[in-house]
């Protein structure tokens, strides 16, 4: 499989060893992933504008491990640098993270797409 993707955003040579080089496994959890996505960002967003810290906490939390299940490293740090300043209430820089967690996303999203048409 060639593929654009690269470890820094996703790391598909990683998700393929963890699921024994299965394809279309990794399609199947990309589809679940883009289908479950819009309903833990959309809240997540909320609650940042919202100024909700410890909302913040739990929505981030949840998209972190889903990201790094799919070896999305960057795109999960950017969730547990929300996920902490939630928990620290730290409403300052919630937004600025916010958004570089929106646009690592897109490309995540961009880099998932370009996976499955090259399978």
């Amino acid at each position: 499989m060639k593929t654009i993707a690269t470890p820094s955003v996703l790391n598909i040579k990683e998700l393929l060893s963890r699921v024994g080089d299965d394809h279309e496994l990794v399609i199947e959890l990309f589809s679940i992933f883009k289908f479950e996505f819009p309903a833990y960002l959309q809240p997540l967003t909320d609650a940042v504008a919202n100024e909700l810290p410890r909302q913040v906490e739990l929505e981030s939390h949840a998209l972190k491990g889903m990201l790094l299940n799919l070896a999305a490293a960057r795109a999960a740090a950017l969730a547990a640098d929300l996920e902490n300043l939630g928990r620290a209430q730290k409403i300052p820089g919630m937004r600025e993270v916010l958004t570089e967690f929106q646009s690592e996303a897109q490309i995540l999203l961009l880099q998932m797409e370009s996976v499955e048409f090259q399978t």
